[in-house]
């Protein structure tokens, strides 16, 4: 059983005056995870508060461009990049509130902080926590999110503890992977979808499916690895290949070979599962919350550092991105080593997506007689 801690006094009571928020977060061909985050966040938003209005700023470039469900404007290149253009659209929407989720130049968030919205960071290992810190960022940000849990990421360091209490701002909170949680109901109706039986099938994904490893897509070397564990275990496998993997999707009768599907479902499919094959990438650290069995392997820069942090608490199997060294493992994970279900047990495990929305109604809960601004 999750040990989430939450807080719902806020979530239910708050009164805002919030109307519209834009989010600006890191968008790329070969990522999806800060996208992702981003959504989950907005959908959460959305529900919570209706009417309210939610834009976004993308990459046009990348191939989920035109299948965001909210208003999308677009730059040439990455957002954190074309400064000029974002910050005309933040005047142009003139937004209550500002999430730059691992993005954003210090530019950026002066414009935001100077329409009067309110501001918001995500970052997700160190070197991105300390870009968030400095003092042309810290002075235009209200609140500060760490997208990891504390056995991932270094405390700040002194000279960031004084500058925070200087400048009275609060500091970065740890929270974690950001993700939603299914229904049973829903689990079930999804596993029926794909004729799958629970804690009897392992799933295979390689994070956005853009990602290359010696020249060679990581999405086509986890598939391989799939069907070679197929063939000596028999049990079934499930492949997602992510919203960027750029070809078409093989056909085999072996495994099952999915291109992309909801966070939600994919959460569902992840906790129902035997265990999972996956990168160093969020999907990680949501394993790890969900105390689901895991082998994974680093298929991009920022991922060693977060799996050698895992494998020293022993919360996961780790190897190199390829066929051998993923099949190997998985076969080792069969067996359910039992310490690395103690290990995910002991950790505690904060209900992000909750606490965010907690944290952006008590950014606006004492305006409660302010006029109302982003009516877009």
């Amino acid at each position: 059983m999750l040990n989430f801690i939450s807080s719902y006094s806020i979530w239910k009571n708050a009164s805002m005056t919030l109307s519209s928020v834009l989010f600006i977060p890191v968008s790329s061909p070969s990522g999806i995870g800060e996208y992702m985050r981003s959504l989950i966040i907005a959908k959460a938003l959305q529900r919570r508060w209706p009417n309210i209005n939610i834009h976004f700023i993308l990459n046009e470039q990348v191939s989920y461009f035109n299948d965001c469900p909210f208003t999308v404007h677009g730059t040439e290149n990455s957002p954190t990049k074309d400064v000029e253009v974002v910050n005309r659209i933040i005047k142009q929407v003139n937004p209550g509130l500002v999430i730059f989720d691992a993005s954003g130049r210090a530019k950026q968030f002066k414009r935001a902080k100077a329409i009067g919205a309110r501001v918001a960071f995500i970052s997700q290992h160190n070197k991105k926590r300390s870009r968030g810190l400095k003092l042309n960022r810290l002075l235009h940000t209200d609140i500060h999110w760490v997208a990891q849990p504390d056995y991932c990421i270094k405390p700040i360091s002194y000279w960031q503890q004084v500058k925070l209490a200087f400048f009275n701002k609060p500091a970065p909170k740890n929270i974690g992977p950001v993700f939603e949680l299914s229904s049973m109901e829903n689990q079930t109706t999804l596993l029926k979808r794909f004729g799958l039986v629970k804690e009897h099938y392992f799933i295979f994904n390689a994070g956005s499916g853009g990602h290359l490893v010696a020249g060679q897509l990581a999405a086509d070397i986890y598939y391989q690895a799939a069907q070679t564990f197929f063939r000596k275990s028999k049990i079934p496998c499930i492949v997602i290949f992510g919203d960027n993997y750029p070809n078409k999707l093989p056909d085999c009768d072996e495994v099952m070979s999915i291109k992309s599907i909801d966070n939600k479902d994919f959460i569902s499919l992840v906790s129902a599962a035997q265990a999972c094959v996956i990168s160093a990438g969020d999907t990680l650290l949501q394993c790890i919350a969900l105390q689901k069995l895991c082998i994974a392997a680093p298929v991009s820069p920022d991922q060693p550092a977060r799996l050698k942090l895992c494998l020293k608490e022993q919360l996961v199997l780790g190897t190199e991105p390829t066929v051998e060294g993923l099949v190997q493992q998985a076969e080792i994970i069969i067996n359910k080593p039992q310490r690395y279900i103690d290990n995910m047990s002991k950790q505690t495990t904060v209900n992000a997506l909750e606490l965010i929305v907690d944290d952006i109604a008590a950014l606006f809960i004492h305006d409660k007689d302010a006029p109302e601004k982003g009516d877009n």
